[in-house]
């Protein structure tokens, strides 16, 4: 399930993107590559969790959306931590 969502969460992130390219101080590029990497790792455990002989998708465990909404929340964190660090280092410090 946490795959699906960061797998959706990356493709909002690419179309928001790409309506906004024009609007850099937003760094919705940013916002993109990380759930784009966060599906990517869900991905890889998918794949891991087929190996092992389990479901490559599982929607039984209740701790599933618990998961998807930390992606969610930390991808979110982690943009906005990002993009504050990226808009203040472009400011000159002026005496």
């Amino acid at each position: 399930m946490y795959f699906l969502v960061s797998l959706g969460l990356a493709a909002v992130a690419a179309v928001l993107w790409f309506f906004f390219r024009d609007r850099k101080a937003l760094h919705l590029d940013v916002l993109t590559i990380v759930y784009g990497a966060s599906a990517l790792m869900w991905f890889i455990d998918c794949i891991a969790s087929a190996i092992k002989g389990e479901n490559f998708l599982s929607f039984d465990d209740p701790k599933d959306g618990w998961i998807a909404l930390a992606t969610f929340g930390a991808g979110l964190f982690l943009w906005l931590i990002v993009s504050f660090i990226l808009n203040n280092s472009r400011k000159e410090v002026k005496n």
